[in-house]
């Protein structure tokens, strides 16, 4: 009975990680979009990522997880450097694509979707075992 009820948590908690994930995700694209034909691809990304990590921090702590108890400034940066790992995924991911490939080059949003996807995974774990590791919460 414990066991099916962790395994419910996880599994909710993956879920409402991954629709946060999605909304990250169109913050990050359209920003990139937009921001693409003023300052290129690449400083699109250096603006519009930290603008998505730190929506997607918000939505985490008030929809997936609940607060950690840390005063919001503070888990505010546990989880920044936490998802560091996401966060070199995601950007490598990125730059490697839309220097090699010319379709990603010409719609960053391509490129900016196979990020999000390879930091998911590390970035859902980091968040759960780091930063909101002591929380309960009825997700979504």
């Amino acid at each position: 009975m414990r066991e099916e009820r962790i395994g419910r948590a996880f599994i909710g908690q993956l879920w409402c990680f991954s629709l946060v994930g999605v909304a990250a995700f169109v913050i990050n694209a359209g920003l990139v979009e937009t921001l693409v034909p003023f300052a290129g691809p690449v400083r699109s990304q250096m603006i519009a990522f930290p603008l998505a990590a730190t929506a997607a921090w918000w939505m985490n702590r008030h929809y997936t997880f609940g607060a950690s108890g840390l005063a919001p400034h503070r888990e505010w940066l546990q989880y920044v450097l936490a998802n560091s790992a996401g966060w070199l995924l995601n950007n490598a991911t990125y730059l490697v694509l839309i220097f090699n490939l010319s379709l990603a080059y010409t719609h960053p949003v391509i490129a900016v979707a196979a990020g999000s996807i390879a930091g998911l995974a590390a970035n859902f774990f980091l968040s759960r075992r780091m930063v909101f590791k002591k929380t309960e919460k009825n997700w979504c």
